[in-house]
């Protein structure tokens, strides 16, 4: 059985999550209750139709899915997230929630706030409040939540979700990400996250869809090089890494936690499609088969002599996101990094003059 044997108290020094890693104990994960959303958002990775979800596999069932999470419980699981699509958007999310918090779980919910009403409050009051909510901010109006997620008034149902959560002291953030289409409601998003008491941060990082879905990433994403110019030498200090000796030396999830997909696949994270394995015969089993066929993945070979590996900001996952192969470079990840590199040998120049 995988699970932590050791006294907590004999834990220490290590923290619960190096402990974890080093042990391979899934202490967190993250399931995937659907892929179905009532938004459509032009930047999304992950969501599906009918159509093109039949072609991806079948929905876990509840009982499949409380089946896996009685296991991962048992192996030590601590943190479950949960996600989508939109996870309140399946029929059957309150049972499956209720459930779950039974089995004591710290459970948040990544979700686009637009279902969390005073109806859905009222099922956490009976059900137990979730562990914290991060709700995503597409936009400062009405008018961008249509342009981005082809939603009716999905800022006011934000707005109204913000004002349910915190009423009930439920911990909760919010985050954005940036698109051209949503970029100049920026400052106005910091501004009324501000009024709202609520923490925000934003990213532009938006990957192509290897996961059966279709989005708009390559025509409406930001690259991080268009920036840089702007950034101070002690900037672009910050962004240097040393090149990592294993695809996985960097990443805070890896030998410690899983993302379970709506169709039953085990994998690393929401990016990182392959390897991954099935649960079918149990999670202990797919979760030692996971971490076995993770450890055998490689570096690309292009990436061993590379001159600018100290500014690529690749990761296995993003890899597979962008090429479809962990162990296969993407040439938007080497533009940037060439780009970084370049950059900061100039601005090196012009110190020294």
């Amino acid at each position: 059985m995988i699970g932590c044997e050791m006294p907590f108290e004999n834990i220490f020094p290590y923290t619960i999550g190096k402990y974890a890693k080093e042990h391979k104990i899934p202490i967190s994960a993250t399931i995937e209750l659907t892929p179905f959303c009532n938004f459509n958002c032009i930047m999304c990775y992950v969501r599906l139709n009918p159509e093109e979800a039949s072609n991806q596999g079948e929905l876990l069932s509840k009982d499949k899915l409380l089946k896996i999470a009685r296991e991962a419980k048992e192996m030590g699981t601590l943190y479950l997230t949960l996600t989508g699509g939109e996870p309140l958007s399946r029929p059957d999310f309150w049972d499956i929630y209720e459930e779950l918090n039974k089995m004591g779980f710290l459970i948040s919910i990544l979700s686009n706030g637009s279902l969390i009403d005073e109806i859905a409050m009222e099922k956490f009051n009976e059900y137990g409040m979730p562990y914290s909510v991060k709700l995503t901010l597409y936009g400062a109006s009405n008018e961008t939540y249509k342009r981005v997620c082809n939603s009716e008034n999905g800022f006011t149902k934000i707005e109204n979700a913000v004002k349910l959560l915190k009423e009930n002291q439920v911990p909760l953030s919010l985050t954005a990400t940036i698109v051209k289409e949503n970029a100049d409601d920026l400052r106005e998003m910091y501004k009324i996250t501000k009024n709202w008491g609520v923490r925000f941060y934003h990213t532009i990082s938006v990957v192509k869809s290897a996961r059966g879905s279709v989005n708009t990433a390559e025509t409406s994403r930001f690259a991080f090089d268009e920036f840089a110019h702007h950034l101070s030498l002690e900037q672009l200090e910050m962004h240097k890494f040393k090149h990592p000796e294993f695809p996985f030396s960097w990443c805070s999830g890896y030998g410690k936690s899983f993302w379970l997909t709506w169709n039953g696949h085990l994998q690393l994270c929401a990016f990182m499609n392959g390897p991954y394995t099935l649960v079918d015969s149990g999670l202990e089993k797919a979760w030692k088969e996971l971490n076995e066929k993770l450890e055998a993945l490689k570096n690309p070979t292009e990436c061993e002599n590379c001159k600018y590996s100290e500014f690529c900001q690749r990761c296995p996952g993003m890899l597979c996101a962008e090429s479809s192969d962990a162990e296969t470079v993407s040439d938007s990840v080497c533009n940037t990094a060439k780009t970084l590199y370049l950059i900061y040998q100039n601005k090196l120049k012009e110190e020294k003059t």
